[in-house]
């Protein structure tokens, strides 16, 4: 005869359980915290890592770019993984994986070792952050959820905001001795403790039916990006010629996947990417929009960390401390967006785009005047303003584009999205190096001189601009 718990012990029971989510959603968002924070943590230690491993233009690129590129050709695929297989055993392998490459990252003796080690980062991340939304969604009701997605974006948002000063502190107090190696070697203790914690405290979860994975498309559609943004880094190293026929290879495996995917979708099977998205306009204007956009903010960061430090001479430290108002504003503005939204529509976005542009416009214009020493007592209230309307533009942007489309769609539209902000991170990174670097005396990046740093930051910023003026006419398609 079963005895009936007493009050006490039921609230012992429901506290136990109420300790046992918390503690569980605390491993997620490490999860979420980890992956942006390398993503930004890295870009001050760019100028060290050309000077210490003696790297060239296109490997420093690829340090940013590679991570970006990994992580986004494999982020539907690592979502995939997590349905078939269950959410809390891909996210532990995945984390345990992504503090592994992180070791090779703080270990790497090359630039070729760096480079190779980022690339495995940004594909373990990619195991990471799809399970961190999944288990989010099928572990959370109402409210709650609402407040765990809360937290998530907050821990993203912290992420951002202490990567730089964090960089900074790391690579200028040269804890151990290790230099910008630190940037990566933190990960050790968070990625460890993550692993032990959610092996007690995760809840398992997979999808009812387990889908597919399909491995030609990732072949083919990894292969395609690959080539493409491979010609874009390497334009200045190979020539033209070279690397547009590089770039120009990428179209035969875009066409194959396209092929592919059809004949998935005509026998029933789940694609990687369906191709009726691409019929519809909304999805095409806001994956272009998307794309852009982050393009010219992961970008336009990148750039002005190497102007800071080769332009105007400033420590990583110095660099870091003046990038946290920036982040910071960057921040504020992202909690605010969702309530400008819900006042004033998705006029916001667009009133904040063309703010965006006119930002650009300003720091090149200064640039311009005063290339032997630009002032940042003027530059610093034009970068905060950026900073903000980018805060307005980013949180709401997917919603927005997302909202656009079919409800039917939502689902692989999500994965489609997120992965074309991953893509415009890495092609971003690959354009702008064309230009930032451009100037530097023989490519030798780690001996770029302050004019030729100043005039390379001034036509990455050039570049920005016609980004941010593309971003708001393709919102204005999105009202």
């Amino acid at each position: 005869m079963a005895v009936a718990d007493t009050p006490a012990v039921a609230e012992t029971r429901t506290d136990a359980v109420a300790r046992r989510r918390r503690l569980g959603l605390a491993v997620l968002l490490a999860g979420s915290f980890v992956t942006v924070l390398d993503a930004l943590i890295v870009q001050l230690a760019l100028p060290s890592i050309a000077r210490d491993l003696d790297a060239g233009s296109a490997a420093i690129e690829l340090v940013v770019a590679g991570y970006s590129l990994a992580y986004g050709v494999l982020l539907v695929t690592g979502g995939r993984l997590g349905d078939m297989f269950g959410r809390k055993r891909v996210y532990l392998i995945g984390m345990a994986a992504f503090t592994l490459a992180s070791i090779l990252c703080g270990l790497a003796p090359n630039a070729t070792m760096l480079v190779a080690a980022r690339v495995l980062q940004g594909a373990t991340a990619s195991l990471v952050l799809p399970q961190v939304l999944a288990s989010i969604r099928v572990g959370y009701d109402g409210a709650e959820r609402r407040r765990a997605f809360g937290l998530m974006g907050l821990a993203m948002g912290a992420a951002s905001a202490l990567g730089q000063l964090a960089g900074g502190i790391l690579i200028s107090g040269d804890v151990f001795g290790l230099g910008w190696r630190m940037v990566f070697l933190v990960n050790l203790p968070i990625g460890i403790l993550a692993v032990l914690v959610g092996l007690r405290f995760l809840d398992e979860s997979r999808a009812p039916q387990g889908a597919r994975l399909d491995p030609l498309g990732i072949l083919l559609s990894s292969a395609g990006l690959g080539c493409l943004l491979g010609g874009l880094v390497g334009l200045h190293h190979l020539g033209p010629v070279k690397a547009g026929l590089l770039a120009l290879l990428s179209l035969p495996f875009f066409f194959w996947f396209a092929r592919h995917e059809m004949r998935l979708e005509e026998r029933g099977a789940l694609p990687l990417l369906s191709i009726r998205l691409l019929r519809l306009p909304a999805f095409l204007v806001g994956a272009v929009t998307v794309l852009v956009f982050y393009a010219s903010c992961n970008s336009y960061y990148v750039s002005f960390a190497v102007f800071l430090q080769f332009g105007l001479g400033l420590t990583p430290l110095q660099s870091g401390i003046l990038f946290t108002p920036i982040a910071g504003i960057f921040a504020l503005a992202s909690i605010l967006a969702p309530r400008l939204i819900g006042r004033y529509g998705t006029r916001v976005l667009r009133v904040s785009a063309v703010i965006y542009a006119i930002g650009y416009a300003g720091v090149w214009l200064e640039l311009g005047r005063s290339q032997a020493e630009p002032s940042l007592w003027l530059l610093m209230p034009v970068l905060l303003a950026i900073a903000a309307v980018q805060g307005f533009i980013m949180t709401p942007l997917l919603n927005v584009v997302l909202g656009a489309l079919p409800e039917s769609h939502a689902g692989m539209a999500g994965g489609a999205i997120a992965t074309m902000q991953q893509v415009g991170n890495a092609l971003g990174i690959a354009v702008i190096g064309l230009v930032l670097f451009a100037a530097a005396s023989g490519g030798a990046v780690g001996m770029l001189h302050p004019s030729e740093a100043v005039i390379g930051f001034g036509h990455a910023v050039l570049l920005e601009f016609f980004a941010a003026v593309t971003v708001y006419a393709l919102l204005r398609r999105l009202r």
